[in-house]
């Protein structure tokens, strides 16, 4: 029989208070879980202290963000300590070992939901939650801590076939997190593509560094069938092998990993985070599976020689907490609202010259300062940033004192290098919201730029101009949304080369009147050249299929040209529209994680939200829905590998209902010319109702309506 990790504090003085404490005194999973409640709620804790990013080489943690975050995503990174101090309040005031294993467990599982929560709340926010946090990582951990548990309980005759039932149920959540996909590749997808590609690669480097890669992700499934072994033979005693393995074998792996590569790694933060996230790791696995060991063996197969535990009340206590924080952190979680009203008013030549150029001219100064500043003092240009910003208040009081005031917000604060971005889009939000009740046409479109500079992570807060020309109002499934046409005002940087554009945090989207402009000069382009052609002419004209689509063009321009910008900038607002409806949490299209198998989680949620917007924009009831093929069609024919080909093939295979891709993953041009005549052949009816089919069977559910107000 082995010997217990460690004997509680105090163990003897619980012995002479009565039955319950003997029971656990003797009892070696009982003091397991008392020992590890003793040390582990201080590394799970640890996941709250680790560095939430880093920017610039200095690490924001959590003290720093405090007035950032949303409240659902403070509260998902509050958790874990939350969670640490629950437990250690549990062991130092329950003498019953099951009712510390359901504080420990409705603690960790309070702090699973607050994560889950938290993590899509802040999904629509500028800062998602890091990476460590916010993966799909619950599967794989209680795998581990079910077999860890399961073989634990195969060791006494009494929970031996209970323990099995763990055992298979361990097994069963593995594969479940294997193959399920989630919101991108299923897991067993990207192991099974790695071990085909070990031959392949050139030197046994490679070959065994892709060979741990795939040890690292089928751990928990080779955990768990491990464990397998204890149905036929019973554990030797009650901390075997394979609970040890479950335990600590993951890390002691990925601790080899970050030791090998202190040599090279850079200076920084990344190796702490690594290692922190280890020892996290140990704590919330080790915690789980002592947990579900001592409860299951109270509740379904209890000691005949020993008083029972009374079970029911403290685990209907639990359950309450654990529903009543889930119920708080869901409606913390709850999206930004939309559909806001813009009580429209008229432009003035005060306004403009305030929107136009007061305000671009203190946001480029203000970048010229944090450039300088990151270099040398920058005295100077601040200097100037202050008389930039005092200017631009000025002109505001003459205009409305609500929008000096939140400008006057804005250019104070915003002289801090290190705003977060939160507070950037807030203090600009203000300002569009001063200007929207004073009945002023104008905006002011945040953006946070990141970048990498000599090895560091750095931000730049900018923003847009724009005078609004338009508000369109509609209504989707009971909820409201506006998209604003717009005409850029600023002229201190590039254009914005878009049509349109949608931010989740903000109420509304944009169409870009310029770039519908463009595009329409782009089209009769290509219409007036010989022969027709989609698309850039100088380019168009070598690619057969460009050909082709200029025919379906000249179609559509039959009757349309007066008012081609008009059916533009239609089709823009369907298409941003659908992205303020989908939102940053949308299903995952099975069809896009077939087009990208492997590729990064963040092209596949890109190309899989553009997929829907260009398929519901098909769809707009006051456009002729061939003049979206026009649009989408360029990015599939003229071969090149722009992210947005992806979406074309997408988009083509299933309206077309067919392949159109070659087996190296090319675009397969003869069947994608097929597809796009047989649907340049439909009536506008039948290729609005095809495209809204299509949507449907992409994303499993019917497409929304949409009306407008």
């Amino acid at each position: 029989m082995s010997v217990p990790e460690s004997d509680p504090p105090g163990s003897a003085a619980l012995v002479a208070e009565g039955a319950p404490a003997e029971v656990d005194a003797f009892d070696q999973a009982a003091l397991r879980l008392r020992a590890r409640a003793r040390w582990m709620p201080a590394a799970v804790g640890l996941a709250s202290l680790l560095p939430y990013e880093v920017i610039e080489g200095r690490p924001q943690f959590l003290w720093d963000l405090v007035g950032e975050l949303p409240a659902a995503g403070l509260l998902a990174y509050l958790a874990p300590l939350l969670g640490a101090a629950a437990i250690a309040l549990a062991r130092w005031r329950l003498a019953r070992a099951a009712h510390l294993a359901i504080a420990a467990l409705t603690a960790l599982g309070a702090m699973a939901v607050l994560i889950k929560l938290g993590a899509d709340a802040t999904a629509w926010d500028v800062t998602a939650l890091p990476e460590s946090f916010s993966r799909r990582a619950g599967l794989p951990l209680a795998a581990l801590a079910l077999t860890a548990a399961g073989a634990g309980l195969t060791f006494a005759p009494r929970t031996r076939r209970l323990g099995h039932g763990v055992l298979v149920g361990a097994l069963a959540t593995a594969l479940l997190f294997y193959l399920w996909p989630g919101r991108g590749e299923a897991p067993m997808a990207t192991l099974v593509r790695i071990i085909e590609q070990l031959p392949d690669l050139p030197h046994w480097r490679f070959q065994v560094g892709y060979g741990i890669l795939g040890l690292l992700m089928a751990w928990p499934l080779l955990v768990a069938l491990g464990g397998l072994w204890h149905l036929a033979r019973p554990a030797p005693d009650a901390n075997p092998l394979v609970a040890i393995v479950a335990l600590y074998g993951l890390p002691l792996m990925l601790a080899m990993l970050i030791f090998r590569a202190l040599p090279t790694a850079p200076e920084g933060w990344d190796v702490f985070t690594a290692a922190g996230g280890i020892v996290v790791f140990v704590g919330v696995v080790g915690l789980l599976a002592a947990a579900l060991e001592v409860l299951l063996a109270a509740a379904l197969a209890p000691d005949p020689e020993a008083p029972p535990p009374a079970l029911r009340r403290p685990g209907l206590i639990g359950l309450a907490v654990l529903v009543a924080l889930s119920a708080a952190q869901w409606a913390l979680a709850r999206p930004p609202a939309k559909g806001i009203e813009w009580a429209q008013g008229g432009p003035t030549a005060e306004a403009d010259a305030l929107f136009g150029e007061l305000l671009p001219q203190w946001n480029r100064a203000r970048y010229q300062w944090d450039r300088r500043a990151r270099a040398t003092t920058g005295g100077q240009a601040l200097i100037e940033v202050k008389a930039q910003g005092n200017a631009v208040v000025q002109a505001a009081k003459a205009i409305d004192p609500a929008l000096a005031a939140a400008l006057q917000r804005l250019v104070t604060e915003a002289r801090d290098l290190h705003v977060a971005g939160r507070a950037w889009h807030e203090r600009l939000g203000e300002v569009n919201a001063a200007a929207r009740k004073a009945g002023l046409p104008y905006y002011l479109d945040p953006s946070v730029l990141t970048f990498a500079h000599d090895g560091e992570k750095r931000r730049h807060f900018r923003m847009r101009s724009y005078r609004v020309d338009r508000v369109r109002r509609f209504e989707a499934d009971g909820a409201r949304f506006a998209t604003l046409r717009v005409e850029r005002l600023d002229q201190l940087e590039a254009g914005q080369p878009m049509l349109g554009f949608s931010r989740d945090r903000q109420p509304f989207a944009l169409v870009n009147l310029a770039e519908i402009r463009d595009f329409e000069q782009n089209l009769l382009d290509g219409a007036s050249e010989q022969p027709p052609v989609c698309g850039e002419a100088r380019t168009g004209a070598a690619l057969p299929g460009m050909v082709r689509c200029g025919a379906l063009l000249v179609r559509v321009l039959d009757g349309h040209r007066e008012q081609l910008a008009e059916l533009i900038a239609r089709l823009t607002d369907r298409h941003e529209l659908q992205h303020q409806i989908d939102g940053p949490l949308m299903p995952m299209a099975g069809a896009v994680l077939a087009a990208l198998p492997g590729r990064s989680p963040a092209l596949q949620a890109r190309v899989n939200r553009e997929v829907s917007a260009y398929c519901a924009e098909l769809t707009a009831a006051d456009v002729p829905p061939h003049l979206g093929l026009l649009h989408l069609a360029p990015f599939a024919l003229n071969g090149r590998g722009h992210y947005l080909a992806h979406v074309a093939r997408i988009i083509f295979a299933a309206l077309g209902e067919r392949s159109v891709t070659t087996a190296d993953g090319e675009t397969d041009q003869a069947a994608l010319l097929e597809v796009f005549e047989a649907l340049a052949a439909l009536d506008e009816a039948a290729l609005r109702q095809r495209a809204a089919e299509a949507w449907g069977e992409l994303y499993g559910t019917a497409l929304v309506a949409v009306t407008e107000l």
